[in-house]
């Protein structure tokens, strides 16, 4: 186990994180932690008292479109519809949860004071009958509560000093190695070495495109502005990442709205992609076609990593096809994000023409990019193995997506074991699970804080997994094995005539 995980301190009843001691974390989270109160949410403000109607859970599910969309948080009911196409995490993070209860998913991702001053001017109601919350979201969320007492949404300002620090003087030494030197060896290194820039370059923006990188609750990380920044410089618009990778968090492996495991023709990893699901995200069909049937799914094990060392060709063709889009309700998209890509193509190509030869330019470009593809084996690895919750359409809404946000975020995500000299390498992707429940909270701190994760998922039987990193890519491999075994022996006609209803 890493250092900051023992068997005494999984046992123990209590964990000590940054000097507090919270006791009987093994046994009763709930009582550990501080007694705080949820704060409801302000009232409308007006000139006039107002009183609010009151709706059943029933009557705000069937608001449930992007144009007619309503939300629960807390016990009021919100009439977004007007707005969420400047919802600036995208329109559709939101439009997931129209209908629904989503009071859990927008403390994720928000600061409480963020939500008690911008959602009261939407509140419309009250709800009459919302269920009783079950003691599991009860203790993610008094979790949720002494991580923030305790400051861990927020970073000392010299960790990222020091790790953008790190980063550039990486970029330096591959710009010596290629430009100081004359040996094919040393341009090599100069590759590897910028792929490992791109790496640890895109855990920092990660970072800061989740607001977990800043130094006090009412820093305002301006995502468009240092979005383009790590743009230029890694060729990834961090507009299109925002887009997408919100709706990740917000519904992992759900097999019609995670863009993150949305991949045919080339990967399928579940056999319910057989049948062309339409994907929400995407607004189209996944078709299981010819190519996804006869060449890449029936080998996809033997193809992951060849992909993977090339998988960065396909997030520049992704980018491309966002920024070129018409608007999709996500403010990332500027025209600082357009000029810093363009920008970035403009340096790589003067970079590349600066070398000797077109077979040494070559082998530079693709030994880069296989360096930095390590990366999407470190995103894929978290979740491609892990459980795939069925189409939303075949789910009531206390099951949609796989069940209330903490549950689904636990059986989605898979950790990697690791000691605490490698965390570099993992840029803190290791504590998926940490990172899933709480994605504010700073990279800084997850060491100290994943105990408390272990604790509760044990105490409410929710299965966490933590593999080594050899072990995840090894389960990832068999995972992949096991759905192209099934691509062998599906058939169209077998599966429309499982399909038909009589």
């Amino acid at each position: 186990m890493p250092p900051s995980i023992t068997k005494d301190s999984l046992e123990a009843d209590s964990v000590v994180i940054r000097g507090v001691d919270v006791p009987n974390a093994r046994k009763a989270p709930t009582e550990a932690l501080a007694n705080t109160a949820t704060k409801p949410l302000p009232m409308p403000s007006s000139g006039k008292k107002q009183l609010l109607k009151s709706y059943t859970v029933a009557e705000v599910a069937s608001h449930n479109t992007k144009d007619d969309a309503w939300l629960i948080y807390k016990d009021k009911v919100l009439d977004v519809s007007k707005w969420i196409a400047s919802h600036p995490g995208g329109e559709q993070t939101i439009s997931r949860f129209a209908g629904m209860d989503a009071t859990n998913e927008l403390r994720a991702f928000h600061d409480d004071w963020v939500l008690d001053t911008k959602l009261p001017r939407f509140v419309i109601g009250t709800v009459s009958d919302a269920p009783e919350t079950t003691e599991l979201v009860k203790d993610f969320r008094k979790l949720g509560e002494e991580f923030d007492k305790l400051g861990y949404f927020h970073v000392s300002p010299w960790y990222y000093a020091g790790k953008v620090a790190a980063v550039f003087c990486i970029l330096a030494c591959s710009m010596c190695l290629l430009f100081r030197t004359e040996s094919l060896a040393a341009h090599m290194a100069s590759a590897v070495l910028l792929g490992i820039f791109w790496q640890q370059f895109a855990f920092v923006g990660h970072d800061c495109g989740h607001m977990s990188a800043r130094t006090h609750a009412r820093d305002n990380i301006d995502v468009p502005r240092l979005g383009a920044l790590v743009t230029f410089f890694n060729g990834i618009s961090v507009a299109w990442w925002k887009a997408t990778h919100n709706v990740h968090h917000a519904v992992p492996n759900s097999v019609d709205c995670d863009p993150d495991i949305a991949h045919l023709p080339v990967f399928a990893v579940h056999k319910q992609m057989f049948g062309s699901l339409f994907n929400r995200y995407h607004g189209r069909v996944m078709k299981f076609d010819w190519a996804a049937r006869k060449i890449f799914v029936p080998y996809q094990h033997f193809w992951y990593y060849p992909i993977m060392c090339v998988a960065r060709f396909n997030l520049y063709i992704q980018s491309v096809l966002f920024l070129l889009a018409s608007n999709d309700g996500h403010g990332g998209r500027t025209k600082l994000d357009v000029a810093a890509f363009a920008g970035f193509f403009t340096w790589f190509s003067l970079l590349v023409a600066s070398i000797p030869t077109w077979g040494e330019r070559v082998a530079f470009v693709l030994l880069s990019h296989a360096v930095a593809g390590l990366l999407n084996v470190q995103i894929t690895l978290s979740h491609f193995s892990r459980a795939i919750f069925d189409s939303v359409s075949n789910k009531d809404n206390e099951t949609k997506y796989g069940g209330d946000f903490f549950t689904r975020n636990v059986l989605s995500s898979l950790d990697v074991e690791c000691p605490a000299y490698m965390d570099w390498f993992h840029g803190g992707l290791q504590f998926q699970t940490l990172h899933h429940l709480y994605p504010r909270i700073g990279r800084q701190h997850f060491r100290e804080t994943e105990p408390l994760i272990v604790s509760l998922c044990k105490k409410h039987s929710l299965p966490y997994s933590r593999k080594s990193f050899l072990e995840c890519n090894m389960e990832i491999c068999q995972t992949l094995k096991d759905t192209a075994l099934h691509a062998r022996s599906w058939s169209p006609m077998i599966y429309e005539s499982l399909c038909a209803q009589g």
